[in-house]
């Protein structure tokens, strides 16, 4: 994850560079280079989870398994539409816009998907099947899933005003 972080902060920066260049019309500089750091604050946020997870050396209770992969999907799909919401923002504004709130419908499912496993985990451990620290490393982690989405949100909620300027 930290190979893959680095790679996207060469990009933000070889972005700002271009843009520095003369890269796209004046007026869509500004919203390409915070829509670039929006996406390098998902990368930013990955990594903290990737990190976090790897060095807890964290395993799921078993009667969590389904819960923890539904999120771990929703995230990875988030991620996923995000990517294609910005590809579509030089081939086709209509596509990029849908696609962004598909980001931000997704975003509000993970936050239930979220909430759900937290409530879980505190039922877990009122009914003692597992202490405190194991209570606390399972929420940070189950939080941090749900901040990567957060980001995308964020990065999507660029695109209308892109969009919006080029139809301007």
């Amino acid at each position: 994850m930290s190979i893959l972080e680095t790679k996207a902060d060469e990009v933000r920066r070889i972005m700002e560079i271009e843009f520095f260049k003369g890269a796209f019309l004046p007026f869509d500089r500004e919203d390409r280079i915070i829509l670039a750091e929006l996406v390098d604050n998902v990368a930013d946020m990955t990594q903290e989870a990737a990190y976090g997870i790897s060095l807890s050396k964290i395993t799921f209770p078993p009667d969590y398994k389904d819960d923890f992969d539904e999120l771990v999907d929703e995230v990875i799909d988030s991620i996923a539409v995000l990517k294609e919401c910005i590809e579509l923002l030089d081939v086709d504004l209509e596509r990029a816009l849908k696609k962004a709130h598909e980001v931000e419908e997704r975003e509000i499912n993970v936050d239930m998907i979220e909430r759900r496993i937290i409530k879980k985990l505190y039922q877990s451990y009122r009914d003692d099947e597992f202490g405190i620290l194991r209570l606390l490393e399972l929420k940070t982690m189950v939080t941090r899933l749900g901040n990567i989405v957060d980001r995308a949100e964020d990065a999507s909620d660029r695109v209308p005003i892109i969009a919006a300027k080029r139809r301007g």
